[in-house]
């Protein structure tokens, strides 16, 4: 029988004799025949899939032309005319393309059934019959519509073998055939999940990783998309090392899976990022110690693992399902996608790694083991009871994350980099360290540190509702400290409640004094994410937040603690230019509170940590302005902890206190007061905690003087007197403050004319910090 070939160049063979058919476009018409299996086509149809909108006048008088010399080529009667149409009876022929098809139903039997090898051996058949592209320089539409299914079909056909030879365990040999297939699809993911695997399983883990970070960028350059879910599911489980990936596990089906997890026979799935280096794990040494206790006791108990996303809870799982095995206890391995009934369940120990709330199980638990569930969700309080233990994993400690970096084998100069960037979050540290080993070259790992930040963001921030909500997560990681009415000031077109709820609901997100914060690092992570990919948003976004924080929340802060507060929002935004490790500090004071001054008692500390002469002045100002002193003490106990003295003075009140001397002579060089204005000093600051470091007593005492500079009504030059010239400089010199010359005084003091330069004109230059164009970490 005559053989035509369509997957190359088209060809007819009658025997030992290679037919001539004829001119392209006479193939084109060839073509189009066969793709109707023999039905009817209209010659005004074949005119159209041949030139298209392009027809000459005398298309179909050409067409006849065609057919005419096609009938003369091909054997036997095998083009029939009728009404005005003409098919082609391809039962005449062998065809190579209708063989192709054959075969692959053929391979997806047998692979079907189970007979692998049979399958792949069937599928390197029925590609081997394709000699180059499909209908090689056939022209037209439809010839083009029939070469592009053909090719698909060529493509599935190779993924499927590809896939085959992973599971007939033969990763060396997917591995140096699919980047010829890429390199023809570079857009085709579902080879890239393939290529991915075939790394891994070769024990080319940096390099699968770098594999996925060049898809990423490709696809983003190219679309401007990120990888589909098969792609990213299998890098993540690449970065926290799954055994399901690896070659003994990866064939196994969902039925098969469960059948394995019967007793004593658990998998080792593992879920959330993975904190193993090879054997070895890192960290969490208070659960397990928790776990081995709750084994010891032989008693039936249930402990949840929850945290984030990436915070190590499957990894974790695992740990203990192997603990479990060496103290010899029989455990059953399960996941609510395999395992729905659990009343066979038997063993004493059951491991249940699920996202849904772990409430969920309880109805189904066996009522004798000790059962252990990592959820991201903690249970509801109704399900709280003495046997429930709950443990909210948080991140790896720095002397954790170092080792766990270390284990990964990366340079020594960037691990404090990745340690710092990922805050102990094990997902975080774990993909910065094997994409780290994979870069070389000042781009590359630039481009490195992107993809990490990106990625971060991606994984721990989760699906995000619309683009509103993603503004609030943005919103939520700059400022530190979120509530509803920051929300309804920055985001006027957003729903405020509703948006404060999600962000609540949001597991990387926690409830804080004042407000919502965002943990570890995704907060820097969307920040820097943000900085880069919108720079005039995230601009605006900053002054937005800037201008609510020193104006509303500044003017506000009336109590001690909101104070502390504010003044840590404020070093937060100006956290790029270093204020905040110099002079803020980021833990305590919510025991401080306004307290009684009692004059014997405020001389004695500042005769105790300064000398006579500031007692003095603390002694002469208590008599003429006690009002001015803000006292300040721990509210459990009343203890004093420091105080200060803000003086609102209209009139030279200089006698007994040389320092206010100067301060008026240096007052009128430079402006006559006007009527109703008057100045304000920081005249004194005494706090145990010393003036040289960062302390809460210090932040409620800079807040009141920042909120006085910025809000105080008639305020029309200010100055700070201070003994501590060496802490204090740096400070003022930072805030614009100019530094007073003149006589000989054991205090320092620094002066601001507000007429000169009012607040809003000082605001443009001063507490701004804006960041670096290169992302947060350094690879």
């Amino acid at each position: 029988m005559d053989r035509l070939t369509l997957l190359g160049p088209p060809g007819l063979r009658a025997g030992n004799d290679e037919l001539d058919l004829g001119s392209p476009q006479q193939q084109a018409v060839l073509t189009m025949l066969w793709a109707t299996n023999g039905s009817f086509v209209s010659s005004a149809a074949l005119v159209d899939g041949l030139w298209g909108e392009h027809a000459p006048p005398t298309g179909e008088t050409v067409v006849r032309t065609y057919i005419s010399r096609l009938r003369r080529v091909l054997p036997g009667p095998v083009i029939t005319f009728q009404s005005g149409s003409y098919a082609l009876d391809a039962s005449r022929f062998v065809v190579d393309a209708t063989e192709f098809a054959e075969l692959i139903k053929t391979a997806r039997r047998e692979r079907g059934a189970g007979e692998l090898a049979a399958a792949a051996e069937t599928l390197e058949t029925a590609l081997d019959l394709w000699t180059g592209t499909a209908l090689a320089g056939v022209p037209g539409e439809a010839a083009e519509r029939e070469r592009f299914r053909l090719e698909q079909l060529k493509l599935s056909a190779a993924k499927e073998l590809l896939e085959c030879r992973l599971e007939l365990g033969q990763p060396a040999e997917v591995v140096a055939e699919v980047p010829l297939w890429i390199q023809l699809h570079p857009l085709e993911e579902s080879l890239y999940e393939i290529y991915l695997l075939a790394l891994y399983r070769c024990g080319r883990r940096a390099e699968a990783l770098e594999v996925y970070r060049m898809l990423y960028d490709l696809l983003w350059k190219e679309l401007g998309v990120r990888p589909g879910g098969g792609v990213q599911g299998i890098h993540e489980r690449i970065l926290r090392a799954e055994g399901e990936l690896d070659e003994v596990t990866g064939a196994l089906g969902r039925g098969e899976v469960a059948g394995a997890l019967g007793p004593g026979g658990g998998v080792p799935v593992v879920g959330s990022a993975s904190v193993r280096t090879g054997r070895r794990y890192v960290g969490r040494a208070v659960e397990r110690a928790a776990f081995r206790a709750l084994l010891d006791s032989d008693e039936p108990a249930v402990m949840v693992l929850c945290g984030p996303t990436g915070i190590g809870k499957s990894a974790l799982l695992r740990q203990l399902f192997e603990d479990a095995q060496a103290l010899g206890r029989q455990a059953w391995w399960l996941t609510d996608d395999l395992v729905e009934d659990l009343s066979t369940v038997t063993a004493p120990v059951v491991m249940i790694d699920s996202p849904a709330p772990p409430e969920t199980w309880l109805p189904k638990l066996p009522s004798d083991s000790v059962v252990v569930i990592a959820s991201t969700g903690e249970p509801g309080i109704g399900w709280l009871s003495g046997s429930w233990a709950v443990h909210r994993l948080e991140g790896l400690s720095t002397a954790e994350a170092t080792e766990l970096v270390e284990a990964r084998g990366v340079d020594p100069g960037t691990r404090d980099a990745i340690v710092n960037f990922a805050d102990g979050n094990p997902f975080a540290l774990t993909l910065a360290a094997e994409v780290s080993l994979s870069s070389t070259g000042q781009g590359s790992r630039r481009d490195a540190a992107r993809y990490v930040v990106d990625t971060v963001v991606a994984v721990l921030a989760g699906e995000v509702p619309s683009a509103l909500h993603r503004r609030a997560l943005h919103v939520c990681a700059h400022a530190r400290n979120t509530t509803e009415d920051l929300l309804r000031e920055v985001l006027p077109d957003g729903d405020s409640a509703e948006l404060f709820d999600w962000l609540r609901s949001h597991p990387s997100v926690e409830s804080v004094s004042y407000g919502l914060e965002i943990n570890g690092v995704l907060r820097e992570a969307l920040d820097d994410h943000l900085h880069w990919r919108d720079l005039a948003g995230y601009a605006r976004m900053h002054q937005q937040i800037r201008r609510y924080v020193l104006g509303k929340v500044l003017r506000e802060s009336v109590t001690p603690y909101a104070g502390v507060e504010a003044v840590r929002t404020i070093g937060h935004l100006c956290r790029a230019g270093g204020i905040s490790s110099r002079y803020v500090s980021w833990a305590g004071g919510n025991d401080l509170e306004t307290g009684k001054a009692v004059p014997a008692e405020l001389v004695a500390l500042a005769r105790k940590l300064h000398g006579d002469a500031v007692a003095r002045s603390v002694r002469f100002w208590l008599d003429r302005q006690p009002e001015a002193f803000h006292v300040l003490r721990c509210r459990r106990t009343g203890r004093l902890r420091g105080f200060m003295s803000w003086l609102t003075l209209k009139g030279p009140e200089s006698d007994g206190d040389p320092e206010l001397a100067l301060i008026w002579r240096d007052l009128h060089e430079r402006m006559e007061l006007p009527p109703g204005a008057h100045i304000g000093v920081l005249r004194h600051v005494v706090c145990p905690a010393g003036e040289s470091g960062p302390s809460p007593v210090l932040d409620a005492i800079h807040a009141r003087m920042l909120r006085a500079w910025l809000h105080e009504a008639g305020l029309a030059a200010s100055y700070v007197v201070t003994t501590d010239a060496t802490s204090w400089r740096g400070a003022m010199r930072y805030l614009g403050q100019y530094e007073l010359a003149g006589a000989e005084l054991p205090a320092v003091i620094f002066g601001h004319d507000w007429l000169a330069e009012p607040p809003e004109k000082w605001l443009e230059q001063y507490l701004d910090e804006p960041r670096g164009i290169e992302p947060g970490l350094d690879l």
